[in-house]
C-alpha cells in the first residue's frame, strides 16, 4: 500500500480493535466515558438489530458481548459486528511469554443456521469469563467474534442460506482451481441447487472479502465455523482433530471448491473446525453450550498451545464431500 492510499474500512477497524483497551487507558474519564457511551449504543444498536431472530439468547446475554460494527458491511449495508476478548492489557504475562493464539470464531455464514449465531455470541461470554474464578489460568488466547457473518439471510423476511445476491458464501473463496472447479460442481453435484450457487467469481461478495481479510490481517492459528444442522463435528488442515465437542463426534464431511474449510485448513495450512449444530433452529441446552466450549478449550491447550505450530501446512485434500 502506498503513502497515497487509504486502508480499507476492515483494515482500520482491524487495527482500532487491537488498541481499543490501551487506547481507552489514555483517555481522560470524560472522553472515556464518552467513548463507552458510543460503544453502548452500538451495542444496543446491534441487539435491535438481530436479537428477535436468535434462539436462546436474552437480551441481557446479547449486551454484554459488547457487539461493535467491523467497519464493513453486508451486500445491503448492514453492519457486520464483531467482538475482539484478549488478554487484558497490562495483565501478567504468561508463563514463558508466550503469545496468545490467536482464534477466528464464524457464525451464520449461511442465513437461515440461526442457532450458528446464537451459539458464537453464548461463546463470546464464556471467553470474556475465562480466568475469572480459574485457579491455574488458561493458557493465553485473543479470540476474534464475527457471530453473523451473513445478517441479510439471516435478517430477510423468511431466513435464507445464501446472501442478498443469492451467493452461497461457503462457495465463495478463493481456493485453487475455483474457477474451473466451482461451476463444474455447482452444475453437476448440486444440479444448480440455487441455495449452493458460488457467485461468478470468489470473493465476489462484501461478505467473504471480509473474512479474507480477516484471514490476512488477523493471521488465525485456528477458524472455529459454526453451522447447522447436520449434528457432527468436520475439519480441516493439520494437527488431530478434536473428538467431540459436548455431544457432537467427529465425521469428516470432505471439502468441495469455495469452502472456507477448504480455502482455510487445506490451502493455506490453517486448523478448520466446522461445527455442525443438531437444528438450526433451536439452541442446544446451556450445559451443551458450555460443554462444546470446555472440550474445544480442552482441545486447543492439548494440540495447539503445546509447543506445536498451528500455521503449519498440510499437504494433499479430500475429495469433494456432502454438499454443506
Amino acid at each position: 500500500m502506498n503513502a497515497e492510499t487509504p486502508p480499507s474500512p476492515a483494515a482500520t477497524a482491524d487495527a482500532s480493535a487491537a488498541s481499543a483497551v490501551s487506547s481507552r487507558a489514555e483517555m481522560p474519564a470524560s472522553t472515556a466515558a464518552i467513548a463507552s457511551g458510543l460503544a453502548g449504543q452500538a451495542t444496543q444498536e446491534a441487539c435491535d438489530k438481530l436479537l428477535a431472530r436468535l434462539p436462546g439468547v436474552s437480551r441481557a446475554q446479547c449486551l454484554a458481548t459488547q457487539l461493535q460494527p467491523s467497519g464493513a458491511t453486508s451486500s445491503q449495508g448492514v453492519p457486520l459486528y464483531w467482538r475482539d476478548v484478549a488478554q487484558r492489557a497490562g495483565a501478567p504475562a504468561p508463563a514463558g511469554d508466550a503469545p496468545p493464539l490467536r482464534v477466528l470464531v464464524v457464525g451464520a455464514m449461511h442465513g437461515d443456521e440461526l442457532t450458528a449465531a446464537s451459539l458464537a455470541l453464548r461463546w463470546i461470554g464464556l471467553a470474556g469469563a475465562e480466568g475469572g474464578d480459574r485457579a491455574a489460568p488458561q493458557p493465553p488466547v485473543h479470540w476474534r467474534f464475527i457471530p453473523v457473518l451473513n445478517p441479510d439471510g439471516l435478517l430477510a423476511p423468511k431466513p435464507t442460506r445464501v446472501n442478498a445476491s443469492g451467493v452461497d458464501l461457503n462457495r465463495n473463496f478463493p481456493t485453487p482451481g475455483w474457477a474451473q472447479d466451482a461451476p463444474v460442481y455447482w452444475e453437476k453435484r448440486t444440479r444448480k441447487d440455487p441455495r449452493r450457487w458460488p457467485g461468478h467469481t470468489p470473493l465476489s461478495e462484501p461478505e467473504s472479502r471480509f473474512l479474507h481479510q480477516q484471514m490476512e490481517q488477523f493471521q488465525p492459528q485456528l477458524v472455529v465455523s459454526i453451522h447447522a444442522p447436520y449434528g457432527v463435528l468436520d475439519f480441516d488442515g493439520p494437527h488431530d482433530p478434536p473428538a467431540r465437542l459436548g455431544r457432537l463426534r467427529m465425521d469428516k464431511l470432505g471439502v468441495f471448491p469455495g469452502s472456507l474449510g477448504h480455502y482455510g485448513g487445506l490451502h493455506r495450512g490453517v486448523p478448520v473446525v466446522t461445527i455442525e449444530l443438531d437444528h438450526a433452529l433451536r439452541m442446544p441446552p446451556d450445559a451443551e453450550v458450555r460443554a462444546m466450549w470446555r472440550d474445544l478449550r480442552q482441545w486447543m491447550n492439548t494440540r495447539l498451545l503445546d509447543g506445536g505450530d498451528a500455521m503449519a501446512g498440510v499437504a494433499g485434500a479430500e475429495p469433494p464431500g456432502v454438499a454443506r
